[in-house]
Formats: C-alpha cells, sequence, structure tokens
C-alpha cells in the first residue's frame, strides 16, 4: 500500500517509523507537552478518529498520532494480529517521544494504552479514556474458539465477511446508528474518512483478527495500580459503550475522574470534539 499516495487522515502528511519490520505511519503538529492519541478498533479504524483532538489541542500541545499495524497509512501485512502487538506498538510511540506525555485513547485503543501506561508509567503522564474497554467488554483472553474461527475466516470467507461489513451500506449504519448520535455530526466527510481505508488491499487482515476475538485485552489487574491521573470521557448517548461502565472504571482506580458529553456516543472524541478538548485541558490543569 505504501506506494500509492497516503490516505488524508489527519491535516498532516505521515512520517513512518518502523515496528518489527513493518511501516507505521506517524502524525505531529504543534508545540508543548507532547500528547499521544491512539485510535479504536473496527472494520475501518485508523486516526482519522482522532482528529478532533488532534486538531482543537494542536495549540497548546504537541499532538503525536500514529495507524495501528493494519490500519490506516501503516502497512498491512498478511499475519496474525494480537493485542501485545498493539500495546507494544504503542510504548513504542511513547519511548519515540521520550518524555512523559498524555495519553489520550479510544474503546479497545483506551485497554493498549492502558496496558502501555502500565509498563511505561514513567513516559505517561496523564491518561484520558474515551469510551474506554477492557475490563468486562472485549477482555476475555482468546481461547480455542477464537483461534479455530481465526483459522475460519483466514481466506476468502474472512475476506468476504470484511466486503460486508465495510461496504457503504453496513458502514453508514454502524456509524450513524453505534458511532455517532447526533446526525449532523455524521457527515460525508466523517463516511469518506472511513470508508477510504478499508477500500485499500490486504485491509481485511487485522479486522479479521478482531471479528475472530483475537484482539481482547484484559487490563482489570494493570489499571489498579496505574499512578498518573486519568480521566474518563463517556458519550452519554454510547449504546456499544453503554454510560453504565464507565463505574467500572472510576470504582477500580481512586485516581479516575469521570466526565459525560451530552448528545454523543462511542465516538465522542470526533463526534463533540470542541467539548472534549474543553475537558482535557481543564483535567491537565488540575490533574488532582
Amino acid at each position: 500500500m505504501n506506494a500509492q499516495q497516503p490516505l488524508p487522515l489527519l491535516p498532516v502528511q505521515p512520517e513512518y517509523d518502523t515496528w518489527r519490520g513493518h511501516r507505521i505511519a506517524t502524525y505531529r503538529a504543534g508545540n508543548g507537552q507532547p500528547m499521544l492519541l491512539v485510535h479504536s478498533i473496527n472494520a475501518a479504524a485508523s486516526a482519522f478518529e482522532m482528529r478532533g483532538p488532534f486538531t482543537q489541542l494542536q495549540s497548546d500541545y504537541t499532538m503525536h498520532a500514529f495507524d495501528l499495524l493494519g490500519y490506516g497509512n501503516s502497512d498491512r501485512p498478511a499475519r496474525v494480529y494480537q493485542a501485545e502487538d498493539y500495546i507494544d506498538q504503542t510504548v513504542a510511540q511513547l519511548e519515540r517521544i521520550g518524555s512523559p506525555t498524555v495519553l489520550i485513547a479510544s474503546s479497545l485503543g483506551a485497554a493498549y494504552a492502558i496496558a502501555a501506561a502500565a509498563r511505561v508509567p514513567d513516559l505517561v503522564s496523564a491518561l484520558v479514556l474515551a469510551c474506554p474497554v477492557g475490563i468486562s467488554q472485549l477482555s476475555t483472553p482468546p481461547g480455542a474458539f477464537n483461534w479455530g474461527l481465526y483459522r475460519l475466516l483466514d481466506g476468502p470467507l474472512g475476506l468476504w465477511v470484511f466486503r460486508q461489513l465495510t461496504s457503504e451500506r453496513s458502514m453508514r449504519f454502524f456509524l450513524a446508528r453505534q458511532a455517532y448520535n447526533d446526525p449532523a455530526t455524521f457527515t460525508p466527510e466523517t463516511m469518506a474518512g472511513f470508508y477510504a481505508p478499508a477500500q485499500i488491499p490486504g485491509s481485511e487482515h487485522a479486522p479479521v483478527c478482531f471479528v475472530s476475538g483475537l484482539l481482547t485485552c484484559d487490563i482489570a489487574a494493570v489499571y489498579p495500580q496505574l499512578r498518573m491521573p486519568i480521566l474518563v470521557i463517556w458519550g452519554r448517548q454510547a449504546t456499544t459503550t453503554p454510560l453504565r461502565k464507565a463505574d467500572e472504571f472510576v470504582q477500580m482506580n481512586s485516581r479516575a475522574r469521570l466526565e459525560v458529553i451530552d448528545r454523543a456516543s462511542m465516538l465522542v472524541q470526533d463526534e463533540r470534539p470542541a467539548e472534549f478538548a474543553r475537558l482535557v485541558r481543564a483535567f491537565l490543569s488540575n490533574p488532582g
């Protein structure tokens, strides 16, 4: 995929790092304390979903973002993808930045961010988690059933399933009904930003692993041990990750505080970017 022009996922051109021989697309803008953005996992994920924080916060912070392997402008090798890969990639980005960084992450990406923060706590000054999972959702370690499902989908059947999930009709339904709450925030630009990455050859490999259950991440043991300030931000209308799940993240770590944004669903950071950024700034000015 790297021979073609990179997708315009964020308002800067990607640069590239190498992770285990594969190219990882990275993005940087702004000045100030560093922030690292970690996107979620779905059939058409990429750093595009972090465009709100990336743009809104760059006047005060140095924004870093990247596409996880298999997504966006990063390489898409045919391989088995597992949670450990994405935790390690997040750690690698923190080490590349090299100084205490505010880690902002969404959904399953937030679970990887939590695991990364537990491994290199000196490189994470604060955590901001948008509708995170990893305690009672998407936390069960892969078992025999998951590996059997992966073997079934690792081929033409998996490609067919992926194409059904990433058809315009399916993506429009998922994004408009689950990822976003306010129809006004789901624009043609939003649809295009998710649709285009899913059309690149090799796009099916990582999502097939996700659908098979190989990308789950259990952070219940490490999350309570984190000592950096934690802000949990939830979209009140989120259905896939309902608001009641926020209690797990607040109760399991006394350093965590919760903020809820109205008229927003699972991708709260993209649906209400100005309010999301306001909450992040307020939190960092008084992390407690």
